[in-house]
Order: C-alpha cells, then structure tokens, then sequence
C-alpha cells in the first residue's frame, strides 16, 4: 500500500535542499508527496519572489505530487497562525505522514515541546517573562529553556520553532499523522551565505537582488532551471525596489491611529507607532528606525505594512475554509480522486469558484487575489493584472 507525506513550504523560490528532502522521502517509500504551498504572501510578511503557480510548477518538476494553496491571510500569519492552517489543509488532504525541516533533527524533543506549549505550566511560565516586557518571542524562548535546560538553539532555530507548531497544531487537530523531522543541510533559514552546496531562499533572493542569476542558478535543480530562468527573463520576480517602497509609504499616510487598529497584529500602542512613523518616514529605513523593534518583531512589523497595504483587516477567518489546487502530476491526479470523496473541504483549482461557496471563503479568496495582484503589479517587469483568475492548473 503506497504511503503519502504532506510538507508546509513556501517554496520561495523552489531550490536544492528542497530537493533534498523530496528525494529522501521517495528513498524511504513515501510516493505520494502532497504540499501545501504559501500563495502569494509569505510567512515573513513579505510577497513571493515568483508567482505561485511558477514556484508549484516547480516543485512538481522534482517529484511533488499534489500543491494546494495556503492562502492569505494565513500564508502570512504568524508561526502558530501559518502551522494551524499547514496542518489544516494536510488533514484535510488525508496524508499518512509530514515531513519538515530541522535544525535539530530531533523528533521526540521537538514532540515534548509542542505538548509543554499547550500546558497551563507554559501559560504561567511565559505570563512572568512577559511581565518583565520582554517581546513574545524571547519570553517564549526563556519558558522552554526554563522547562528542559538543553541548547538553546532548540527553541530559537527558525525550522525548530516551525516544527513545534507544526506537531501543536497535529495536537490541537486530534491528528496523529507520522512525524518526520528531517535535519537540515547546508545554510541556515535566514542564511543568505551558501553551505555545503546548499544555499538558503533568502541567499537566493538576495542573489536575484543583486542580479547574480548565474550564482542564483548553481541552486536551483536541473529539473527547473528552463522555468526558472524564463520568470527571470520575464522580470516575473517581484521586486521590493523604490516603487514599492514608495507605494508603500503613501498608502500607509493614509491611514490615521484608528485604521491601523483594523489591521491584524496590530495592537493600540502599535498603531499609534505606525500613525506616527509613517508621516515622518522617507524610506523603509526610516520607518523601522522609528517603529519599536526592539519590543516587537521585524516580521509582525512586515505583516502590518503589507496588511494595510493591502488593505486587510482583522476580520478574516480563523481557519482554512477550502483547498485550493494549484498543480498536480498522474499521481498526484490519482491522489485527488480518490481522497476528495472524504475531504471536508470544498476542492477546485478555481477561485472563482471557491469564493461562491461561502462569505468566509470569498473573504479569503478575495485577500489572496489581492496579494497576487500586487505580487505581479511590483515584479521586476509589471504583470498582467487578475493572474489568480487567469493562471491555469499546472498539470504534468
């Protein structure tokens, strides 16, 4: 009997070590390998290098089987927030095992703490270091290290901090798929240097910034270097250049105190840092400069910005309200007929209509169009707009 695995990625954009974890699953039996993808937004608040059916385009050239969408909201929500809806849209997909990367490679560890983290031990822990206002994060961190004493690598290491909420939300969602914490090669998440053949989404994007394609190429799998270089050929990457940044800036003037108090993730102290920043701000620079990073994180701070930019507001739906399919092969093909007799979610590569389904689901459908619009309308070249509507399945 074949045996599927579901992995949470953002794929942005697709490279070697993601390669290598696809290969090491196929090595140990796993054939049906389900994703589920960040569309337009990423975790981190920023928007995708490539557009989202590229990057499942992909992924699908090195032996994914199935990508669905993580949409935004939830693509760029934080690590609690882009896990639940991950695990969600797995559940949904009813595959056997998840698979993810980890600095640690410690499955049972990472399993001790995900279940600490739901204790009422944990709440009270991370209640008296945030008492001593420290940012949620670090307060976090001090908790776990406070209960097990280990390396503290183990509760700041980015894939580490993922892969405890990936098995909290598998908790929460009384699931008990096969855990697969797979150690992580070569550069660290954040990384932007190379290691051990291996380089990291944020040094290749750095590379493509720099406009160091030849260098960008080097980690990009054979499989996908024609689909890759012909959006780098396009100017289908997107760019946080000056027009960005300025368009940016003016629409966040826009807003007063009581309309950043709207956005997601934005508290009353936040906004009125934000009201102020923003008037007097000239550049990104600036405007951290005058935001409060020491107390909240340059991430939360990424998706407030992008949040209003895009005119979201803390309305949206706690949960995932449908699967969307971006691209499959024969197996992957295969996989959907026969799970989406059980699946609880509605299922259909289109948009339009997912949002018909319900008022929660056109909420999410609309948010996410609206992120694809801006990812195409800033990409090195301007795109054609409405592509969430335009774009086809990828089938291969």
């Amino acid at each position: 009997m074949s045996k599927s695995v579901g992995i949470v990625s953002e794929y942005n954009p697709f490279h070697s070590g993601h390669r290598y974890q696809i290969d090491f699953l196929k090595e140990n039996g796993y054939e049906e390998i389900i994703v589920a993808m960040s569309g337009s937004r990423v975790q981190r608040g920023s928007l995708a290098l490539l557009n989202k059916h590229t990057r499942a385009k992909m992924a699908l050239e090195n032996g994914v089987s199935l990508v669905a969408e993580i949409p935004y909201p939830f693509s760029s929500m934080s690590a609690e927030g882009y896990a639940m809806a991950g695990m969600q849209t797995l559940k949904a997909l009813g595959v056997d095992a998840i698979c993810f990367g980890s600095e640690s490679g410690n499955g049972e560890m990472l399993k001790q703490i995900a279940a600490f983290l739901l204790t009422e031990e944990y709440e009270n822990s991370l209640k008296k270091y945030l008492e001593q206002n420290l940012p949620f994060p670090a307060a976090r961190e001090k908790a776990i290290f406070e209960k097990f004493g280990f390396n503290r690598n183990m509760a700041t290491a980015s894939n580490d901090i993922l892969a405890v909420e990936y098995i909290k939300a598998c908790i929460k969602l009384n699931w008990q798929p096969e855990i697969i914490a797979l150690k992580r090669k070569g550069a660290a998440y954040n990384r932007t240097k190379e290691k051990d053949g291996f380089a990291s989404a944020s040094g290749i994007r750095k590379m493509i910034n720099e406009y160091r394609f030849d260098s960008a190429l080097t980690f990009i799998p054979q499989e996908s270097i024609k689909t890759f270089e012909q959006a780098i050929d396009r100017g289908s990457y997107f760019s946080a250049d000056v027009r960005w940044e300025k368009a940016v800036l003016f629409k966040l003037r826009q807003f007063s105190r009581e309309k950043f108090e709207t956005i997601p993730d934005c508290n009353s102290e936040l906004a009125g840092s934000f009201e102020k920043a923003a008037a007097i701000s000239n550049s990104f620079e600036m405007l951290f400069d005058n935001l409060p990073t020491k107390r909240y994180t340059r991430a939360r701070l990424n998706r407030i910005i992008l949040a209003a930019f895009l005119d979201i507001k803390d309305d949206m739906p706690k949960d995932i309200q449908y699967i969307r399919l971006l691209g499959f092969d024969h197996k992957g093909e295969q996989y959907l007929k026969e799970i989406s007799k059980t699946c609880p979610l509605p299922v259909s590569h289109s948009v339009k209509i997912l949002s018909e389904k319900s008022e929660e689901c056109r909420k999410i459908a609309a948010a996410e169009s609206r992120a694809c619009d801006a990812q195409a309308t800033f990409c090195k070249f301007s795109g054609e707009p409405r592509q969430d509507f335009i774009n086809r399945l990828v089938k291969l």
